[in-house]
């Protein structure tokens, strides 16, 4: 299948063009890596590149590292060979990411004030949610606040196991059983199961995911089928500190209810079924 570019789908070139190269110069490397040393004429031949840009396109991966000159035994025309495919490769990683570096630090420093910037994305499927919300676990440094259901719970366990390893602190509340809770548990998570069933207002609510990741980036939303997620991925600072509220006094209500159970139970019924937020206190 070609792409965009006209380039077929996992060719030497379509991954050369990704990494900046033209047509013409992905085209000629391979041709060197083919056949060298080698002439334009050579190459060009090989390559399928016009002979009148040959010589262009080869001084520009000489420029680029991917290729250089060398002598012929009878010193007919320039000769060029190609740079190891992993000496170029690796250079392209040390100067992309000394790039990055660089420029991260420019915006930061010409951002006046980072924290008068809202950062808001719209979060519309379930496969995108797990992918952010994985992403996030996987770049935790510190903490990781949860609330979320088994089904989630699931595709990110893996990833929370290894937060865990590298020392991140988690506080969750799990609203369905899953057996990989006690790993978690195990190994000193402030992880909790949500004694009260709330399956009942799945419909109307949908499936919760809250994800805080080291108190500045969240994710929050509702799951109500694949294909309808209404969330959203943020760095609002308000939002954040919301969303580890609700976490944590998600987590203090079940361990309060374990603790003390009965008496809270005499008086709003069982799993708090005479609580209604619209009555007023008496």
């Amino acid at each position: 299948m070609a792409t965009e570019s006209g380039l077929p789908a996992g060719s030497p070139y379509k991954a050369l063009a990704d990494l900046g190269f033209s047509d013409y110069e992905a085209k000629a490397y391979c041709a060197l890596l083919a056949q060298a040393p080698a002439n334009g004429y050579q190459v060009a031949q090989q390559s399928g590149v016009p002979r009148a840009k040959i010589y262009e396109v080869l001084e520009k991966l000489v420029a680029r590292g991917a290729a250089v000159r060398v002598e012929g035994k009878d010193q007919e025309g320039r000769l060029f060979a190609p740079t190891d495919p992993d000496q170029l490769i690796g250079r392209i990683e040390q100067t992309t990411r000394v790039a990055c570096e660089e420029a991260r630090e420019a915006l930061e420093s010409y951002q006046s004030d980072p924290q008068v910037v809202e950062v808001l994305w719209r979060v519309a499927s379930e496969s995108d949610l797990l992918a952010r919300g994985k992403s996030l676990t996987e770049g935790a440094a510190h903490t990781l606040h949860l609330a979320l259901w088994a089904e989630e719970f699931e595709v990110l366990l893996p990833s929370l196991l290894e937060a865990m390893d590298r020392g991140v602190q988690i506080a969750m509340i799990l609203y369905s059983p899953h057996k990989g809770l006690k790993r978690l548990q195990d190994r000193g998570a402030g992880a909790v199961q949500h004694t009260r069933s709330k399956h009942h207002a799945v419909p109307v609510m949908g499936r919760q995911f809250v994800l805080v990741a080291d108190r500045d980036k969240c994710i929050t939303g509702s799951i109500f089928s694949p294909d309808n997620v209404e969330g959203v991925f943020t760095l609002n600072r308000g939002l954040v500190t919301n969303a580890i509220d609700l976490v944590n006094h998600e987590i203090f209500t079940e361990r309060i209810l374990v603790e003390v159970g009965e008496p809270v139970w005499d008086v709003f019924g069982k799993y708090l079924g005479k609580l209604n937020a619209f009555d007023p206190p008496k």
